[in-house]
């Protein structure tokens, strides 16, 4: 279904949902003014008694469908509310359905044409730029105040211990925990971050020769003890000097 098809059907949604409110506010007055006769009529109001009864039964006869013909105020404010009710729930469903179908939508189509721009055809889209470390990461004012996990998924006997941390130090970083990750047959080494950290990860990145640094996601914290970031020891610089 196209974009335009779906907006419409966003703002019918609504509209329907306009209607049934008009509806209820319809239903509302009519037995407001039913319950306004019973009581003149209670009431024995003389020569209007009748005229309430005759009232009473033409409106409860016409319990069904409204024929738009009921007495509104004189001053139109009956008329008015419903109106800017219907207007207010057009105009919702027609933010709601930007906002679903454009904005978001139309947002990550951008994000991946601007992704595929100048990739060859059939070919690699390249690295993510989200993830790839920069050629100059934002600046930290004290290596030492971060903890850095080193974890290896190389296979490489001790390259997270004897390789990577020893290192890790040398940068200025404080070394946290070091152990084994999930897997030991990684090729390429990552520096992942927990939220509000990737600054801190991508000045690790760069000091190891690292160049990819994504968001912490598939090793358990609990691994991680208080670390900010944690090296991902692949093959690539497990055996380097």
């Amino acid at each position: 279904m196209s974009d335009l098809a779906l907006i419409v059907a966003t703002t019918l949604m609504f509209a329907s949902i306009a209607g049934a409110i008009g509806l209820g506010m319809v239903a509302w007055r009519r037995q407001g003014v039913i319950k306004s006769l019973e009581v003149r009529e209670g009431g024995g109001l003389g020569m209007s008694a009748p005229v309430a009864s005759d009232r009473q039964m033409a409106l409860r006869g016409r319990a069904g469908t409204s024929q738009g013909d009921l007495p509104v105020p004189s001053d139109g404010r009956m008329r008015a509310g419903l109106i800017t009710a219907f207007i207010a729930v057009l105009l919702i469903g027609g933010a709601a359905g930007w906002w679903f179908l454009i904005r978001d939508h139309g947002g990550s189509t951008t994000t991946q044409q601007a992704g595929l721009q100048g990739a060859p055809a059939n070919g690699p889209l390249g690295p993510d730029p989200a993830v790839t470390v920069p050629d100059d990461p934002p600046v930290i004012q004290d290596h030492a105040a971060y903890t850095v996990a080193v974890l290896n998924a190389s296979g490489v006997t001790g390259a997270a211990a004897t390789t990577v941390a020893p290192k890790v130090e040398t940068a200025g970083y404080r070394v946290g925990a070091i152990g084994d990750a999930g897997t030991q047959d990684q090729m390429t080494s990552v520096v992942m971050w927990r939220p509000g950290k990737q600054a801190v990860a991508q000045n690790v990145a760069k000091d190891l020769g690292i160049t990819q640094a994504p968001p912490l996601d598939g090793i358990s914290t609990s691994k991680l003890g208080q670390a900010d970031v944690v090296v991902v020891v692949g093959k690539d610089i497990a055996a380097a000097p």
